[in-house]
């Protein structure tokens, strides 16, 4: 049988907006050296858009549209599948797919989902599914997490069982009204510096963590400013956190990184973090203090500045002996 190389395009999937293929033991063709050229037969979808946000209530039935194209040059069946998904333990903010999950769990979303259906999409064309979600009328209201993904399969192995493509999805993020707990806590504001962390440094520039745990019942998107000040009180930098708007799921902590890109800076310095989330409702506050002192260049110049005053007083006493030698003459 001819090899298929299977390339998918894959749609950026994330809990904001930070990338994550969803790879499913694909084939991969081999890298292309550089500056050569070739063609290679394959097949590929794209999915957009990479997240959707959606709030209902118990027992309400919902409808979304995730819109998919044929990127490959020949036709293929995009077969659609509903599964669930939780934060990753690394804190990035990636998700963690749960394909094995025979069950619901607390945050479940897959077995609201209604039949997603398999497209058949011919070379370059672009079909929306359209994707049903019922909230059951007994539903825990919060956050509800699942992924509405398509795998590529060439139209000469449907039904065949052979699995030889990669999936890309959609996360849905479903808040299901009722009494829901907004609560976030900071974990840890922290600097840093090549990735060590440290309150001294000895040059800009200079790293921010925030780890934001989530103790409620639904995700949230926590944003602000770090607003860094020197030693006078000045404001030297407004720094934004989670600018792209990522969420932080129920029961897990997601770390977001910023950095104080000026490299000339010298002396004490506070950051004071200030963010705000449940729809700007909640206010989060933090504050860290670090050292910026360039201490090699400070002790070169000390060396310097005693080689030049042990030249200067060596000069001196030879001036003054060479003096004396001619006063004696």
């Amino acid at each position: 049988m001819q090899k298929w190389v299977v390339r998918v395009v894959a749609a950026v999937m994330t809990l904001g907006i930070i990338p994550v293929s969803l790879a499913m033991a694909a084939p991969t063709p081999a890298p292309t050296p550089a500056g050569s050229s070739t063609t290679t037969p394959g097949q590929g979808l794209e999915i957009s858009p990479p997240v959707v946000e959606l709030s209902a209530n118990p027992g309400q039935t919902i409808t979304t549209s995730i819109r998919i194209r044929n990127v490959a040059a020949g036709e293929l069946i995009a077969k659609g599948k509903a599964d669930d998904f939780g934060a990753d333990d690394k804190e990035d903010g990636k998700p963690k797919f749960l394909f094995d999950e025979t069950g619901a769990t607390r945050y479940s979303l897959k077995y609201w989902v209604q039949s997603v259906p398999d497209l058949r999409l011919a070379p370059q064309e672009l079909k929306t599914a359209n994707i049903t979600i019922k909230v059951p009328a007994n539903a825990e209201p919060g956050g509800h997490f699942g992924v509405v993904r398509f795998t590529a399969v060439p139209p000469d192995v449907q039904g065949t069982g052979v699995a030889l493509s990669a999936s890309v999805g959609t996360l849905v993020l479903l808040r299901v009204a009722g009494s829901v707990t907004d609560n976030l806590d900071l974990a840890s504001f922290t600097t840093s510096q090549g990735g060590q962390s440290g309150t001294f440094f000895e040059h800009g520039p200079v790293g921010f963590t925030v780890r934001l745990k989530n103790t409620g019942s639904v995700h949230e998107k926590a944003q602000g400013t770090i607003d860094v000040v020197n030693a006078f009180g000045k404001k030297v930098s407004s720094i934004k956190v989670n600018e792209t708007g990522g969420n932080v799921l129920p029961d897990s902590v997601r770390r977001f990184d910023q950095e104080l890109g000026k490299k000339n800076l010298f002396g004490h310095y506070t950051a004071k973090l200030n963010l705000t989330y449940a729809s700007g409702s909640k206010k989060l506050s933090g504050q860290t203090s670090f050292w910026v002192i360039p201490w090699k260049l400070i002790l070169l110049a000390l060396v310097a500045l005693v080689v030049l005053v042990f030249l200067i007083r060596l000069g001196i006493k030879r001036y003054n002996a060479y003096i004396i030698a001619q006063a004696r003459k």
